[in-house]
């Protein structure tokens, strides 16, 4: 009997694994991880077949119609006193039976099944991924979260839901820090998940998404987030929850934010701050046929704002949205009566220190006024805003003590760090002579800086493992400007040390470039013709504006045995953490015509970069141009390149000569067999439906799709002789 060996001993699939895969209710993960062991095990692969063998010959069985009086010869007890049986609502997981239990009655049971369903589960949650996350205060300070789906997740033992809190601060509503929290969510029966943590009273708004305990697989309820709302008694959003929601949406989901924007202001009209984001978000869809119009209502509600702010006592809310309507609807006498208002009345607000940090900025004074200016709103408030203003122009000014003073200051707002943004500050740091030292200690203690897979910086909606991508590349770059910063000073091995990390983290053609240029400076034109290969063996076609390596003056041209190894290594780093798992080809999408098609048929045996979008406006220009630059390359290589999202678009878009209309996945069957989670997610089918490759960065799913589609891949053992390179 074949079998495999794991841990020394033999192992087949238990028989529930077996009697389910066999009649396809096991969770799609699950029978993934099953037919990859049907694949290596002929004694499983066999059970199967004989199992799917005896169903149908027991399905092509008519079950009799039995003798009268045969129920009550068996159940002699009068109905009426036979106990009442709860009918649970489906879960989605399928009970496992005996393979010796007689199914004569199974026909009949799922016709039952099938009719509790449609009474008892609303329409949504009859759709494939649907999931609820519903909050309720149990004590002043302690939330309860119940989490119920009919997801992939819904087979876990445990689930975890990260959370983003608000609480009104009067003083800083612009800057108010939100709160982070992680609780666990345990299975209390299939589908069912629940848990509580302790918030500050009064919170007013929360986003949360849910996932496995490996944080790769979110519910993040198809990229709206799931949010609490402060309600009034009349169950209606509070203003401060409207505010906040609106404060919070606009960093973590631009759609949605829009959507929030016209809520907000239908339910408070006399709130500028809702009508100034509804006109931020509402301006660019409007035609220009009806733009005048537009602007014109929004011009005569803000007189009327104006006359009714005049007439009351309006907080700094409401002053400072009042002058930034001004501000977008171009009146400069009411700009100027409203921030002179809020800064008189209300000089400790973050939204008046914002206000006087742009007359600053717009300022002729030379920079050592602006910062001595700076540091007086600084004392008032100490808004993230302007101690990135101040750093920027203490680096301009190249004096040590200033930019270590602007630099601790942008440190202590942690929240609101852009940890993107703290790489690129090394970099500028790094260019001033004076300032280097100092660069080298904000590298080595961002380089030091150890946040958890859960924590604040990685965004709700992101998977761990994108993250430690991200992260990785940011790590890249730092360890390139410390590389720099050593062989400045001489210290030649320090530097390469450095250079290496960087390689080993990150695949960047320019990171590879700019690396082997140290080599070459450090006295190692071996090493630098390697890295150099692997920079010019890199498939993409890079934007207009990107550095042509080829044209990096002094560098050692790479021989064909190296341009081979380098091919190679690439093969290798992407090729070896492909995704293998099982996708159900027949979820249907819906073209612009309105004719539907199968998954199936877009596959058609061809290697696929799909590209998933909640809705089409949210995929980036960037994106378009990268994909329209690399079409030509990626359709030889016999790539199809297909949109899918689950809402239509607005306008068609088109750039660079790829015209990405969108196929409409309206029951978000794509979305929950591929697995997605975020508003917008790429990715890489191969000829046979497999799925290789799902993630957030564009240019991977690129290169994953390259490689996939090139015949040494297909063809050829990737474990090779990497001849001593190490990237």
């Amino acid at each position: 009997m074949e079998s495999d060996k794991r841990n020394g001993r033999d192992e087949h699939l238990d028989e529930t694994t077996l009697t389910r895969l066999a009649d396809g209710s096991l969770r799609r993960h699950a029978a993934a991880r099953a037919r990859a062991h049907l694949r290596s095990c002929a004694a499983c692969r066999r059970e199967v077949q004989v199992l799917r063998a005896i169903s149908a010959a027991i399905r092509a069985i008519p079950a009799p119609r039995p003798p009268e009086g045969l129920f009550d010869e068996i159940f002699p007890e009068p109905p009426e006193a036979a106990a009442s049986v709860p009918v649970p609502v489906p879960s989605g997981r399928v009970a496992a039976f005996p393979r010796h239990v007689v199914l004569v009655a199974a026909a009949g049971l799922a016709v039952v099944v099938a009719v509790v369903a449609l009474l008892t589960v609303r329409p949504d949650r009859l759709m494939a991924g649907a999931s609820t996350l519903r909050f309720a205060w149990e004590t002043p300070e302690t939330l309860a979260l119940e989490y119920q789906t009919s997801s992939a997740l819904a087979a876990e033992p445990s689930l975890r839901a990260r959370m983003r809190y608000w609480v009104p601060d009067p003083n800083r509503f612009a800057q108010t820090e939100p709160g982070y929290a992680v609780v666990e969510l345990s299975r209390e029966a299939p589908g069912l998940f629940s848990g509580s943590l302790a918030l500050p009273p009064g919170t007013a708004y929360a986003a949360a998404a849910v996932e496995d305990v490996n944080g790769e697989h979110i519910d993040a309820d198809f990229g709206r987030f799931w949010e609490y709302l402060e309600t009034d008694a009349e169950g209606q959003p509070t203003l401060q929850a409207r505010r906040y929601q609106l404060l919070a949406t606009g960093e973590l989901s631009v759609a949605r934010a829009a959507v929030v924007a016209e809520e907000a202001a239908s339910q408070f009209p006399d709130q500028p701050e809702f009508w100034v984001r509804q006109l931020l978000f509402a301006q660019g869809a409007v035609p220009p046929a009806g733009r005048d119009a537009f602007l014109e209502e929004h011009n005569v509600r803000l007189v009327d704002l104006d006359r009714a702010a005049r007439a009351a006592e309006p907080g700094p809310v409401e002053l400072d949205a009042l002058h930034r309507y001004a501000v977008l609807l171009k009146r400069p006498d009411l700009v100027r009566y409203w921030s002179n208002q809020l800064v008189n009345r209300y000089p400790q607000h973050g939204a008046a220190a914002l206000v006087r940090l742009q007359a600053v900025i717009g300022s002729s004074a030379g920079i050592q006024t602006k910062l001595d200016d700076l540091d007086e709103i600084w004392a008032n408030s100490e808004a993230p805003a302007i101690a990135q203003v101040g750093l920027r122009l203490s680096i301009e000014l190249a004096d040590p003590a200033l930019a270590q003073t602007w630099l601790a200051r942008h440190a202590q707002a942690s929240v609101f760090r852009d940890l993107s943004y703290d790489t690129e500050i090394a970099r500028d740091l790094a260019v001033v002579p004076a300032l280097q030292p100092l660069a080298e200690l904000w590298i080595l203690d961002r380089l030091a800086e150890s946040r958890g897979e859960i924590g604040w910086e990685r965004p709700l909606d992101q998977s761990r493992r994108n993250s430690q991508a991200e992260a990785s590349q940011r790590s890249a770059r730092l360890n390139l400007y410390l590389a720099r910063l050593r062989l400045a000073r001489g210290q030649v091995s320090a530097a390469i040390n450095a250079a290496e990390r960087a390689v080993e983290q990150a695949w960047s053609p320019e990171l590879f470039a700019q690396l082997a240029e140290i080599h070459r400076t450090a006295g190692s034109n071996l090493r630098a013709a390697e890295l150099l290969a692997l920079s010019l063996v890199d498939p993409l076609t890079p934007l207009t504006g990107f550095p042509n390596v080829r044209r990096l003056g002094g560098l050692p041209e790479p021989s064909e045995a190296q341009l081979a190894v380098a091919r190679r290594i690439m093969y290798e780093r992407f090729g070896s953490a492909l995704l293998d798992e099982h996708v159900n080809l027949d979820a249907r999408v819906r073209s612009f015509t309105g004719e539907e098609t199968r998954l199936r048929d877009i596959v058609r045996g061809k290697h696929v970069l799909l590209v998933q979008a909640i809705r089409p406006d949210m995929v980036s220009d960037e994106v378009l141009a990268l994909l329209g630059s690399n079409s030509e390359p990626l359709t030889g290589a016999g790539v199809r390149i297909v949109f899918v999202g689950q809402q239509p678009s607005p306008v068609s878009r088109q750039r660079s000569g790829i015209e990405s209309r969108f196929l409409h996945d309206t029951t978000h069957q794509v979305w929950e067999d591929l697995g997605a989670w975020r508003a917008v997610q790429y990715f890489v089918l191969d000829p046979d439906g497999r799925l290789r490759h799902r993630g957030e960065d564009f240019e991977a799913a690129l290169r994953v799709s390259f490689v996939l589609a090139t015949q040494e891949l297909a063809s050829a053992d990737v474990t090779t002789n990497l001849e001593g390179m190490h990237p």
